[in-house]
């Protein structure tokens, strides 16, 4: 809120970022081919031996020392990669890389003189080694986990859009069974309508007598019947055309995954790993000289690519902030220049270590972006595809309900009549033309009402009934094995319509997430009444992603009601929402806690 206090937003970004930091780092995959690669940039760039350039050695001669360095190093990490795999607590995982690139990164200096020593029989150089020490632990961390960052969030993106996307696929192909189950529909109950009334004509035509009307009767009450039957027909039973559903990310350059980092980021980075270097070789005033320098041009660089970039395109964007930070560098470089004079080759240094900080920052913060907006838009459209087939099939299903009804109760009913005046009376031409307008009427009701369904549906204006929840349930086993348990209160609660369908969106929304938090293809259902609401759990096997999403205003989950909750418990991840059984109840203070179960207690469904 404008003019509010910035401190919780702060606190909440920061918490954020922790959360993706610590999931990045404890993924169990933070050695991956990606760090493996700009590692070895970053090696023979940025962090090169650059210092013993003045000793008569050129720029080869450092990068293959760096190089050299680096792959001593990757090849003592080899065995704490394969152990992160195979370590199972995230903690663990997680100490095991923080330790193992700190040491590693500590010990960095030393590894790369021993090789300038051993190769080209140099002279160690230890000066300032507390700073090359400390810029090494700080870049190697920073960089690794920067990198961590991105890859998972690709990681992430990948694996909820590939599994909703299946669930899309999955229920695009109910949508084609449904579009055949609706035709097959209109194709039957039109021409049994005629084909009863045609045979109803020719009763009427003949002699009328007990045996006839009872005859045509039973022709009813066959129809209703199967009527009644098609409308409780399973879906999956029905076969649907061929068709691929298959949402494609579209391809993007690699200026288009550039996004700028928050304000200051990337100035702290670069900056913290940059003044130990420069008190080291010039003392205090130089360390100050870094941060006068350096914070003012990082911050105008950030301030800068945001003017520029306003309501740009992607390409274009990425295309302004590789411009930007590269001229940055170049200040950096001047900046440099004049603290560490002329003949210190590393005065270069920042011209490369700027760009590729803010570059890195950019690629991180724009794949973790995307991670939660793909998932998001993908879990919008999941959902809504879900609803509107739940609404379609409950549409399509009436008439066929309708018509069995008309059938049973009025036609059917009538004939019983018609027939106990046959068998006792003879028939006067008015109790024929009675039974035959009376007849009529029905049979034109049940068209009349197919004809309503279908302009409801043209006008998008197709209202849920008490089924909506049993009919979402039903769409989603399409999908998902779902089990659910009900309590008989619930059941009772539910056949408020109203009640039934805000039930339904919180059911819609559990099911949505165990799609996108579980490779598994089983999700639970419970419903109870507790302390005035209908308490809802939706739970599956999976792992709870820890990004940005973590937020309940972020990942949609406060629009479900006061006291809605997801969390990880053991291996399973929970919606849990209380959905008040009286609107003036929908403020409750606290969500409702009840004792845990298992996903192994009993069920129904």
């Amino acid at each position: 809120m404008a003019g509010g206090d910035p401190a919780p937003v702060v606190r909440r970004r920061i918490g954020l970022g922790a959360h993706v930091w610590w999931d990045a780092v404890t993924s169990g995959a933070f050695f991956s081919p990606a760090a493996l690669w700009i590692s070895i940039l970053i090696a023979v760039t940025v962090l090169a031996p650059f210092q013993h350039i003045d000793e008569g050695a050129g720029v080869a001669h450092v990068v293959s020392v760096g190089f050299l360095g680096w792959a001593a190093l990757a090849v003592l990490l080899v065995p704490v990669a394969l152990a992160e795999r195979r370590l199972r607590r995230a903690s663990h995982r997680g100490i095991l890389v923080l330790t193992a690139v700190a040491v590693a990164a500590g010990i960095r200096p030393f590894v790369n003189e021993a090789i300038h020593v051993g190769l080209y029989d140099g002279v160690p150089d230890f000066d300032g080694i507390g700073a090359r020490i400390g810029s090494n632990v700080f870049v190697w961390l920073a960089g690794l986990s920067i990198i961590a960052m991105t890859v998972r969030s690709i990681e992430l993106t990948r694996g909820s859009r590939r599994r909703l996307t299946e669930a899309i696929a999955a229920l695009a192909a109910g949508r084609r069974r449904l579009a055949r189950f609706e035709s097959e529909n209109r194709a039957e109950l039109a021409p049994l309508v005629s084909r009863l009334r045609r045979r109803r004509d020719e009763m009427l035509a003949g002699t009328i007598d007990f045996a006839a009307v009872r005859a045509y009767s039973e022709e009813v009450r066959t129809a209703s019947h199967r009527l009644e039957e098609r409308a409780g027909l399973d879906l999956r039973a029905v076969e649907g055309g061929t068709g691929e559903h298959v949402i494609e990310p579209p391809s993007r350059s690699a200026l288009t995954m550039l996004r700028p980092a928050p304000y200051l980021l990337t100035g702290f980075v670069f900056l913290v790993g940059a003044v130990p270097y420069a008190y080291e070789s010039n003392g205090p005033w130089a360390a100050l000289a870094a941060m006068l320098a350096g914070a003012p041009v990082t911050l105008a660089a950030d301030a800068v690519i945001r003017w520029l970039a306003r309501g740009k395109a992607p390409a274009r964007r990425g295309r302004i902030l590789v411009g930007v930070w590269l001229a940055a560098g170049i200040a950096m470089t001047a900046v440099a220049w004049g603290i560490l004079g002329p003949a210190d080759p590393t005065r270069f240094v920042p011209l490369i270590s700027l760009p590729l900080v803010a570059l890195a920052l950019a690629a991180c913060t724009d794949a973790i972006a995307r991670a939660a907006d793909s998932a998001h838009r993908l879990e919008a459209v999941l959902g809504l595809v879900a609803r509107t087939l739940t609404a379609k099939t409950a549409s399509a299903r009436r008439p066929l309900r309708n018509a069995a009804h008309v059938l049973h109760g009025r036609v059917q009913g009538r004939c019983v009549l018609f027939a106990a005046a046959a068998d006792e009376w003879e028939l006067t031409p008015d109790d024929i033309e009675t039974f035959r307008r009376e007849t009529d009427a029905a049979f034109d009701s049940i068209l009349a009402f197919i004809a309503e369904t279908d302009s409801a549906a043209l006008e998008g204006t197709l209202q849920g009934a008490h089924e909506d929840l049993f009919e979402l349930v039903a769409t989603w086993r399409t999908v998902l094995g779902v089990s659910s348990e009900i309590s008989p209160e619930a059941v009772d609660a539910l056949q408020d319509p109203a009640l039934s369908r805000r039930v339904a969106t919180v059911v819609n929304e559990g099911f949505v997430n165990a799609i996108k938090h579980s490779e598994a293809k089983e999700v639970w259902l419970s419903i109870d009444v507790v302390d005035g609401a209908l308490l809802v759990r939706t739970w599956s096997r999976g792992v709870l992603d820890r990004r940005p999403a973590v937020g309940a205003e972020l990942r949609g989950i406060d629009v479900l009601g006061v006291g809605s909750r997801i969390y990880q418990r053991d291996d399973v991840v929970v919606l849990e929402v209380p959905v008040p059984l009286s609107p003036e109840l929908a403020v409750a203070a606290e969500p409702v806690r009840r004792p845990w179960w298992t996903p192994r207690a009993s069920r129904v469904g």
